[in-house]
């Protein structure tokens, strides 16, 4: 039997006990939804919104009394997808009594839904032509029957929102149910495109605007990070050692990319040793090796005016607009100031103390061995 296993897990979201600290940010989104506010949750992909939802959901559930339900509307792109993940989500979510009163109003309603196995979405398999719209309008009105059944608010959060975009109108079907629900549900609204929330939320002409207590999820402390990972090297009998203060300075306070870092220094260290900065080294030319894949796909996305720019900020520490820098990419200034814009959007980029960032510090470190060769 295995019982040596690794304790850092990036390659999925973690349990709530798992998560590194997080405890301010999921009291300061509990009482918003305690308080009866909508919140946008935004943070680049990878910073750990699924994690904290998670872990937000099952709190509330357990010392707030609310009913949890959350939805992921990763790539949804039709009426019918986010009919059949919103009846899943409540499928999974619920039970005891109130699901089975909540079940008895899905089924009075005659349009086939189900929080069993005979729901919408095998009606939908059956035959395509169904119309999923009457089923969206009862599973949205969902949160008035949760109160009618036992008195409790419901807590539901939109997971990856920004694709509701992919869908025409969805924005205002959502808004049309969730306007008259202040009283008996919260909704927390997560996404991981600056660009594409902003605009659901921030432009006058969109249904939601204005609808969200704004809530940005920031980087790790490095204290935090610290005692996690000694604290997990300890439990496993290894110990960090000099190791500790690269991986911080690395990893920049990236969640998943200092669990990455962590997982593949503790593949390094043998049960009984401490890490050393030999350990380390390779420890970091395999996370980069096992990114590289992923990083030139993601280079190949960027137009070359957004490739030159990321370069410049590294280059420039910071400063795309430095001179030297500029001539040495053949790249001009009215170039920058369009490219950073759209960098922003879709979070490669991140102001932090009057600089601009690249958002993953091992990207930053991938393109800097372009800027190197």
């Amino acid at each position: 039997m295995i019982t040596d296993t690794n304790p850092f897990i990036y390659s999925r979201p973690l349990s709530p006990e798992d998560i590194i600290n997080r405890d301010d940010e999921t009291q300061k989104l509990l009482k918003n939804v305690v308080g009866g506010h909508f919140v946008r949750l935004y943070a680049p992909r990878k910073y750990g919104k699924t994690s904290l939802l998670q872990r937000a959901l099952r709190d509330g559930e357990v010392h707030e009394g609310l009913v949890p339900i959350l939805v992921d509307l990763y790539r949804v792109s039709s009426i019918a997808d986010v009919t059949v993940r919103l009846e899943r989500a409540y499928s999974r979510h619920l039970r005891g009594p109130i699901r089975g009163r909540v079940e008895e109003f899905l089924q009075r309603t005659g349009i086939g839904l189900s929080l069993g196995a005979f729901g919408i979405s095998a009606k939908l398999q059956l035959d395509p032509r169904v119309d999923p719209l009457p089923a969206l309008h009862a599973l949205l009105d969902l949160p008035l029957r949760l109160e009618e059944s036992g008195g409790q608010r419901a807590f539901i959060a939109f997971d990856e929102f920004q694709d509701v975009d992919k869908v025409p109108d969805l924005d205002g079907l959502l808004r049309s149910h969730i306007q008259y629900q202040g009283e008996v549900a919260s909704y927390v609204f997560a996404g991981s495109e600056p660009g594409l929330m902003k605009q659901l939320f921030e432009n006058k002409d969109r249904p939601l605007y204005g609808s969200a207590v704004p809530m940005r999820l920031q980087r790790l402390a490095n204290e935090d990070i610290a005692r996690y990972a000694i604290e997990r090297f300890r439990q496993t009998e290894r110990g960090i050692g000099e190791a500790l203060n690269p991986l911080l300075s690395v990893g920049q306070g990236h969640p998943q990319r200092v669990m990455l870092l962590a997982h593949r220094l503790w593949e390094e260290v043998a049960k009984g040793e401490t890490a050393t900065l030999n350990h380390w080294d390779a420890a970091f030319a395999a996370a980069l090796s096992e990114l590289n894949a992923e990083f030139d796909a993601q280079w190949r996305g960027l137009d070359t005016s957004e490739q030159k720019t990321v370069r410049a900020i590294i280059a420039g520490d910071g400063s795309p607009y430095k001179g030297d820098v500029l001539r040495r990419l053949a790249l001009t200034k009215d170039m920058v100031r369009k490219a950073l814009p759209r960098l922003a959007a879709t979070a490669e980029i991140e102001p932090v103390d009057g600089k601009h960032v690249v958002v993953d510090p091992l990207f930053a470190e991938w393109v800097e061995r372009i800027n190197s060769d």
